[in-house]
């Protein structure tokens, strides 16, 4: 069964004048497509709504029913154009769940993209250690979060932003960030990275890119690895960590970096909750397009 919201304002009109032509007025609509639109209804409904003579037009039994559904169904229509008018209106605020990695880089640019853009969402960023971002958002304290390996779950959404390329990172005065990195020259330099139980496939993959490059190096976790309480090591030389390549751009000068060869690229991904909250999709587009170097703000 098929009726359209223009059928029930005519039935409601129809209801309330009781005459074709005045409802057809009141509804700015000639009086052949009033008399259409109800047909479709009466047809559609399999009911006749309306006793026509030349005494004017009255609701049958059956009209009588169904009007105040009739009437609750346009009230609700209406109720949802306001909620979208509100919505269009009103700036979104977006809980922004970032990994390190991602905190003084890729942040940052999406905030200026906003900006430049004149965008009305606001977003409120919440630094997470890496392999939170999933707990964050299962907790509802974030709207949208940003990382690498996102783990997929039944109550959220994910896109791949980009491929991130990963770097070595170690002290200052090491490695050229022209050349490769030879990971067989680093002996004796210890892996630092956060504990596996934080982010088990992430983990993985970095010590298996050290082991297939030829080196199996001895591990120092550190649960904020390059930024917690161990990174002393990275400044004195005695280890290295492997971060991608928009964090090792940004780090402390007392450091150094270069690229993996061959390269190594890991997936970076969007995540956010459903219902997804307004300004999720823009925050997400910005993401995208600003990790791919489209932003305004990078012009």
């Amino acid at each position: 069964m098929d009726f359209s919201l223009r059928q029930l304002r005519v039935f409601r009109a129809l209801a309330r004048t009781e005459h074709f032509g005045r409802a057809a007025e009141l509804l700015n609509l000639s009086q052949p497509t009033v008399s259409a639109d109800l047909r479709a209804l009466e047809r559609g409904l399999r009911l006749q709504l309306f006793v026509r003579s030349r005494a004017g037009t009255a609701l049958t039994e059956e009209g009588a029913a169904l009007l105040p559904l009739a009437e609750s169904l346009l009230a609700g229509a209406a109720e949802l154009s306001e909620e979208a008018e509100r919505l269009r209106q009103e700036p979104g605020t977006v809980r922004l769940a970032a990994t390190p990695s991602l905190i003084n880089h890729l942040v940052p640019a999406l905030l200026q993209e906003l900006e430049a853009e004149g965008a009305r969402v606001q977003v409120e960023v919440l630094e997470v250690a890496t392999g939170a971002l999933e707990r964050t958002l299962a907790a509802g304290e974030a709207d949208v979060g940003v990382g690498h390996f996102v783990e997929p779950s039944p109550h959220t959404r994910q896109a791949r932003i980009a491929r991130d390329e990963v770097c070595v990172l170690t002290a200052r005065g090491v490695l050229d960030p022209t050349l490769p990195a030879d990971l067989t020259a680093l002996p004796g330099r210890r892996l630092l990275i956060w504990p596996r139980r934080q982010h088990d496939d992430y983990f993985d993959c970095l010590v298996r890119a050290c082991r297939e490059r030829g080196l199996d190096p001895e591990i120092v976790e550190s649960p904020g690895a390059v930024s917690g309480a161990q990174s002393y090591q990275l400044r004195n030389g005695t280890a290295f960590s492997l971060v991608p390549f928009d964090f090792a751009r940004e780090a402390s000068p007392t450091l150094s970096y270069a690229p993996l060869e061959p390269p190594l690229l890991i997936p970076l991904q969007a995540t956010w909750r459903l219902p997804v909250v307004n300004g999720v999709p823009e925050v997400v587009a910005t993401l995208r397009r600003v990790r791919r170097g489209r932003g305004r703000a990078a012009r």
